[in-house]
């Protein structure tokens, strides 16, 4: 199986309790009544597999927590959830989701495998969400909320790609991204910005929002106006943190 053609998503429960399908399938139903009809192709005691579509979706109940190597990197940078190191300690199972799909664009196979984790989610006793593609994790109400918000105009981002930012010397910031490439664009860098954070995490965010809702790729060289007094421009460059990929970094002017 092609990896961008596979999506991943973890599940960590209170206890190894395997939901039942049909009421996964009608908690998908019941949420997005405009989407296909999960179609139950098998079942055993731990797994089921569904036809979604031209799409291929499974969980399988791993009965023992994610291992913490895996989280602890995730849970002590996750800002907007402070409580995840707490939940994840608490683990004793998790389920184990794969979509495989060979047709649609990315952001369509991400937005289903965004609806189908919220389902599942829903109904067993999640204490915890790790989106694979980026490793970041979530608080289980609040995925379900953003799912249920997602819509082309208002894509759940942050729920797919780790913005990370971190100070530097002299009160600037830099920041990176982690699940873009899944989305089938290159990872957004910017190594220096002198500003409000959160100012920075804005522009960025909606720099990335108009690439995957209009699937567009921007250009080397190219300026991006951000607001009347603050531009971008676009370089293609060696990331930052020391690999050989080929990243997008934005020079803000």
């Amino acid at each position: 199986m092609s990896k961008k053609n596979t999506w991943i998503a973890l599940i960590a429960l209170d206890e190894a309790e395997m939901p039942a399908p049909q009421d996964v399938a009608s908690e998908v139903a019941r949420r997005w009544p405009d989407a296909d009809p999960l179609e139950l192709t098998s079942q055993t005691e731990a797994m089921a597999t569904f036809q979604w579509g031209d799409a291929t979706i499974a969980y399988t109940l791993v009965p023992r927590p994610i291992p913490w190597s895996q989280l602890e990197g995730p849970c002590s940078i996750a800002w907007y959830w402070p409580e995840a190191e707490e939940a994840f300690r608490s683990q004793s199972a998790h389920l184990f989701v794969t979509l495989f799909d060979e047709g649609r664009k990315a952001v369509d196979k991400a937005t289903r495998l965004t609806q189908f984790t919220a389902a599942l989610a829903a109904s067993a006793p999640a204490l915890g969400i790790v989106w694979g593609a980026a490793g970041n994790v979530h608080e289980p109400e609040v995925f379900q909320e953003l799912a249920q918000e997602m819509t082309p105009d208002l894509l759940p981002l942050h729920l797919w790609i780790d913005f990370r930012m971190e100070p530097i010397e002299e009160d600037g910031w830099r920041l990176f991204t982690t699940g873009l490439e899944s989305l089938d664009h290159s990872e957004i860098e910017v190594v220096r910005y002198d500003g409000d954070p959160q100012e920075l995490l804005d522009h960025v965010y909606n720099v990335t929002h108009y690439l995957l809702d209009k699937g567009i790729s921007l250009q080397n060289g190219e300026t991006i106006g951000l607001t009347d007094a603050l531009q971008a421009t676009v370089r293609f460059d060696k990331s930052m943190l020391g690999s050989d990929q080929e990243v997008i970094q934005l020079d803000f002017v």
